[in-house]
């Protein structure tokens, strides 16, 4: 009698506002035995990669070399800097976003394919910023995950974790979806507006009562742009 073949591992997108604690549920669901694949981390290794530091110097000049780098050639680079800049401008978002996007894009191409293939593996987490709004690959996930958190909460990590105050954290948002909008089209929404315990105990149910990462539904299509 033939096995049957192991089924391939789920992807879970995972969304929700800025600062609302999506790394932390990738964290989560890493501990439980998936694999993240996570665009901030590539988008970091792209960032320092010499042609895309070369690119953004001859477009913003040396202000925004980190300072100490200046006999590195091409030197290193103020992130809050260039953060700045094109938050500020959309022009500017979109050279970096043509710098940075098709290295990152490749990579997590690359990383899906070869998850795929791992039968040892029982989910993949996409830990991907827009990956609604201009990513190729919410149709690539079978669920997607909101992780909603209430807005004083997401000021709060932002203020402590990046500095940010609300006027920042606004203007961060409005690059993005709102929240409302991600929460409407996700498969399962996953209440942050407690702890880290209490977010870990709401997974913890959640894959109980699904039977485990093998036990998930899987979605048919891609999500509806509402």
């Amino acid at each position: 009698m033939e096995r049957e073949p192991t089924p391939r591992p789920v992807v879970l997108g995972l969304l929700g506002g800025i600062a609302g604690g999506k790394s932390t549920v990738a964290r989560l669901l890493a501990a439980r035995g998936a694999r993240v694949i996570d665009a901030d981390a590539l988008a970091h290794e792209a960032f320092a990669d010499p042609a895309v530091r070369r690119a953004l110097i001859e477009r913003h000049g040396r202000a925004i070399a980190l300072a100490g780098s200046s006999a590195h050639d091409p030197p290193d680079l103020d992130r809050r800097a260039v953060a700045r800049l094109v938050f500020g401008d959309a022009e500017h978002r979109r050279h970096l976003e043509g710098l940075i996007h098709p290295r990152v894009r490749a990579q997590i191409e690359q990383a899906l394919a070869t998850a795929r293939t791992d039968r040892s593996l029982s989910a993949v987490v996409l830990d991907v910023p827009l990956l609604l709004e201009s990513s190729p690959f919410a149709g690539r996930c079978d669920l997607l995950l909101f992780v909603d958190t209430p807005d004083a909460g997401r000021l709060t990590r932002a203020g402590r974790v990046r500095g940010w105050d609300a006027a920042e954290l606004l203007r961060r948002d409005a690059t993005q979806w709102p929240p409302s909008r991600k929460r409407a089209v996700a498969d399962v929404v996953l209440d942050n507006s407690g702890d880290e315990a209490a977010l870990d105990r709401r997974i913890e149910q959640w894959l109980e009562a699904a039977g485990g990462f093998a036990g998930l539904p899987r979605r048919e299509s891609a999500p509806a742009d509402g």
